[in-house]
């Protein structure tokens, strides 16, 4: 980055992202090669711009709350773009390794930029007042904005009721309160991207290995996007706790020989690629997903002797058939998956759950009337909500009878700290992978 155009081309890109997933409810993962590829960005310059808009959607709250105490009018009445350009600004000032002077400048070109009605001279001069009041706020000596005073809902960005939910997962999971302050701060720090191997080469320049899975591979340097094994289809971006939960859905063991899989709700197609990598000679396996477009993403990945069905899985669309292994990877809230979809904090109510938790008990029983006697259930969700992980599925079980908890704890070899059982866990702040939680139902 060393003309101003290159400097200004990653921060217009950044506040593109940002618009998107504002006014068109883009999800900032999917929405982001696009944006790259508009901008002619890669290597570091696209590195900035992930930083940049990502910065700012996991730290919302807290800008806004800093760029309030500089503001003469509530920050609501602020126009949206030149919102995002101010917190972009504060991004930059307190989180990223960007000089003061360089931080308030850019925001200041950016806003005469983007703003050009007779009012954008005054609306620039106000991005200048509001990011110089924040640098003279910033305490230099500790390289900190002071958060002391402020609550946990600010100071880490989370809405209170995600908070909420948090400390009753790491209760219910035998975990402490107290680690309660680590998974938010997790939460805002930024995830590298992980690639899964499939096939080819296993050493990927610009990666390191993973933590737990052997596919693992952790982008270090680069965007996936620019990896030539990615563009080839030889690796596919998915986290490791992703990564971990399909394998275990082959680790598991159903009583009797097998001829039949299925994974309920496939799309995108990660982990059913995955599965479908391993699929043993003479078993079939099916893949379904309520929706066409998402379908296709599945059809381009996923092992052609596969078949994609386009239904809802509530009605059964395999008919009479049963199945010795289902995987259930119900829609859910996502709040595992904060570190990587940042906007989705803002997005998710409370009142969600109610229609989520409907979605997921029927598909769960779908399941369950699916799987033949001595075959296994492996329920999945990324999100450690209890009343979407653990409560659901002894819910469910509790009032049909007829199939049982196993420890899935032994699906997971190797990772520690995966609690009492007998479902499983895991944590971003504990072993670097999204909340993915998993539980083994075995048909009696």
């Amino acid at each position: 980055m060393s003309t101003q155009s290159s400097i200004d081309i990653p921060r217009k890109a950044a506040l593109e992202l940002l618009g998107l997933v504002r006014d068109e409810g883009a999800y900032a993962n999917l929405a982001l090669a696009q944006v790259l590829k508009n901008n002619a960005l890669n290597g570091r310059d696209a590195a900035f711009t992930v930083e940049l808009a990502y910065g700012v959607l996991r730290n919302q709250m807290l800008y806004d709350s800093l760029a309030q105490e500089c503001a003469d009018r509530e920050i609501t009445a602020i126009e949206p773009a030149l919102l995002d350009i101010i917190r972009m600004g504060i991004h930059q000032i307190v989180a990223m390794r960007v000089p003061d002077h360089a931080a308030v400048d850019s925001s200041v070109n950016l806003a005469r930029l983007n703003v050009n009605d007779a009012h954008g001279k005054a609306k620039a001069g106000f991005v200048n007042a509001i990011l110089r009041c924040v640098v003279r706020n910033f305490e230099s000596d500790s390289s900190e904005i002071s958060t002391q005073d402020l609550s946990l809902a600010v100071k880490y960005s989370h809405p209170e009721w995600i908070i909420d939910s948090y400390r009753e997962a790491l209760i219910a999971s035998g975990r402490s309160a107290s680690e309660l302050k680590a998974l938010l701060k997790e939460n805002n720090t930024p995830a590298r991207p992980v690639l899964a191997i499939r096939s080819g080469e296993s050493d990927i320049d610009g990666t390191s290995s993973g933590r737990w899975s052997t596919q693992a591979r952790v982008v270090e340097s680069t965007v996936p996007q620019d990896i030539e094994a990615v563009r080839l289809g030889h690796a596919i971006v998915q986290d490791e706790g992703s990564q971990l939960v399909a394998q275990a859905f082959l680790l598991s063991q159903p009583i009797g020989p097998e001829s039949a899989w299925l994974d309920m709700c496939a799309g995108p197609g990660g982990k059913a690629a995955l599965i479908s990598d391993s699929v043993p000679s003479g078993v079939t396996f099916i893949a379904v997903e309520l929706h066409a477009h998402r379908a296709r993403l599945i059809e381009r990945i996923i092992n052609p002797e596969t078949s994609v069905l386009v239904a809802d899985a509530r009605t059964r669309p395999w008919g009479n058939q049963f199945f010795d292994r289902i995987l259930v990877d119900a829609p859910c809230t996502g709040l595992g998956a904060l570190r990587r979809r940042p906007e989705a904090r803002w997005r998710k109510q409370e009142r969600d759950l109610y229609e989520l938790t409907s979605l997921q008990e029927d598909l769960l029983n779908a399941a369950l009337d699916s799987v033949r006697s001595g075959g296994i259930v492996c329920y999945v969700t990324c999100s450690p909500h209890v009343e979407e992980s653990r409560m659901l599925v002894r819910s469910v079980l509790e009032e049909r009878g007829g199939a049982q908890l196993e420890d899935a704890r032994p699906l997971f070899p190797g990772i520690p700290d995966l609690g009492s059982g007998p479902d499983v866990q895991l944590w971003p702040h504990v072993h670097g992978t999204d909340a993915m939680y998993f539980a083994l139902i075995r048909r009696n």
